[in-house]
């Protein structure tokens, strides 16, 4: 069988016997095997056997594997035997996604399956989310564990072991179309991706990203994309992936200039899934893609700010796998340590439950570090539902990272 190097239209046997051979020569790599759960489950699972034969997992024990992938591709880069490098051509995240889109063509995965990516995906349901936020967000805040988020995740497969974020009562294309006047003088405006976290969930940080862009002199504008769909592709929606991004690089051709994306999973899907499943057509917008540090760094000043009031000294920065997989999280370590701040890096791994609920999504399946900082230190992160759950973990509040730097950016301003 040839190498995967993008998700196929294989049958589920086609794509299961794929999916051990990567496994396979994963195995004799294990370049990766302290990336997140797949690889030590499966070593732990082909330990079982009598042989170290990835093929003799069964469907179940394929699909306890496939669910602690988070979706970070991190395996991908720099992997010694991916497509055009290696001559075993493995590509292990395409043939996760292989095997969840077989089973759900076959209809193997049932209605909950992927119904937060479809939920997030589609307008129409997120404007009744909203209108409905009285009886919903009682819902997703109820308590982890409890009867009524076991009975949601028995309707919708929603997780009832994770925080859930709440519908927000002003989404923040909303805020952005009701807030008068932009501040920003750039003659090129940056195209903001919100993402649908930010948009629905938590507008706050596209505000405080708004507010840190404007100070460094360029406007922002709104282009009409705010999911990227992938949602969609984790679950094995590949059809509605596709036909949800072929719908934003048409939107998004049209940009003339940069493209800011508030969340680094977001990012990843622009830069990453986008080129690799449409091809040729998704390149240039992924050249042009940035995360919201990675378009400051390289108009911030790098001057110092020791004494400045209302910026602390020492925080403690919450990281992802995908912020790590597109460099957001050093970017930003890096830019607040340029600028006289000591930042303790606070790494978060996969736990590795099921792809497609929302709380499961790109940003998702993360825990805290083992070490348990410090109580008095200030706890920052760039993504929406990591920040959740590591303040779910800790008992104590995890702050938009945003919020940092449009301070930073203030405090460069008032000079």
């Amino acid at each position: 069988m040839s190498g995967s190097d993008s998700t196929t239209d294989f049958g589920e046997h086609a794509a299961r016997m794929e999916l051990a051979r990567c496994l396979d020569v994963c195995l004799d790599c294990r370049q990766c095997v302290e990336l997140c759960g797949v690889f030590p489950a499966t070593i732990e699972l082909v330990g079982t056997r009598s042989s170290a034969d990835t093929g003799l997992l069964t469907p179940i024990e394929q699909d306890r594997i496939i669910s602690l992938c988070s979706h970070c591709d991190l395996c991908r880069d720099g992997c010694p035997h991916r497509p055009g490098v290696g001559a075993e051509a493995v590509d292990l995240p395409s043939a996760i996604e292989a095997v969840s889109t077989a089973l759900h063509r076959a209809g193997r995965l049932g209605w909950r399956a992927g119904f937060a990516g479809r939920a997030v995906s589609s307008e129409g349901t997120l404007r009744w989310s909203r209108r409905l936020r009285r009886l919903v967000n009682p819902l997703l805040g109820a308590r982890v564990g409890g009867a009524a988020r076991r009975a949601m995740s028995l309707i919708f497969g929603l997780s009832h072991s994770r925080p859930l974020p709440a519908v927000s009562d002003r989404s923040f294309t909303q805020w952005f179309a009701q807030r008068g006047r932009p501040v920003g003088g750039s003659e090129r405006p940056v195209a903001i991706v919100p993402t649908c976290l930010v948009d629905q969930f938590a507008p706050e940080f596209g505000r405080d990203a708004v507010s840190v862009i404007e100070a460094s002199g360029t406007g922002c504008d709104l282009v009409g994309v705010t999911c990227c769909g992938g949602g969609l592709l984790e679950s094995g929606q590949l059809d509605r992936f596709l036909q949800l991004a072929a719908r934003n690089l048409r939107v998004l051709a049209d940009v003339d200039g940069g493209i800011v994306v508030l969340q680094s999973g977001c990012l990843d899907v622009l830069r990453s899934d986008y080129p690799r499943l449409l091809g040729p057509t998704a390149e240039d917008i992924a050249s042009r893609s940035h995360g919201l540090v990675e378009h400051l760094e390289a108009i911030s000043p790098e001057v110092g700010i020791e004494g400045v009031p209302g910026l602390p000294a020492l925080v403690g920065l919450v990281g992802s796998p995908r912020g790590r997989a597109t460099g957001e999280d050093e970017r930003l370590a890096a830019l607040l340590e340029r600028n006289g701040i000591r930042v303790v890096r606070i790494e978060s791994g996969s736990i590795g439950e099921g792809p497609g609920a929302l709380a499961e999504a790109r940003d998702a399946a993360e825990s805290t570090t083992p070490d348990d900082p410090p109580r008095d230190l200030a706890l920052f992160g760039l993504s929406v539902v990591v920040n959740r759950v590591v303040e779910e973990r800790l008992g104590r509040p995890v702050q938009p990272a945003q919020r940092l730097l449009a301070a930073l950016a203030h405090a460069h301003s008032s000079r």
